[in-house]
């Protein structure tokens, strides 16, 4: 069985150094943000920047999550 591409992405997240997981918190949170076609947004976008998020608690560094929302996207 194929496995599920939100797991995969998790596990990339949990081998990331720290400074590399902010780097690609950036990055998602940015993409998240974006509005690709008129009236649409990137749904895959917004679920890895919540795996983000969720990698950033789960190593008791919420705060990088929030440094990169509020030098990407003040409103996401």
């Amino acid at each position: 069985m194929g496995r599920d591409m939100s797991e995969t992405f998790r596990e990339y997240l949990q081998s990331l150094p720290e400074d590399l997981l902010e780097s690609v918190t950036e990055d998602y949170v940015w993409l998240a943000g974006l509005t690709l076609e008129p009236g649409h947004h990137g749904t895959d976008f917004r679920q890895r920047r919540e795996c983000c998020r969720e990698e950033c608690a789960r190593r008791g560094a919420p705060q990088l999550y929030q440094f990169a929302e509020s030098i990407v996207s003040p409103a996401a």
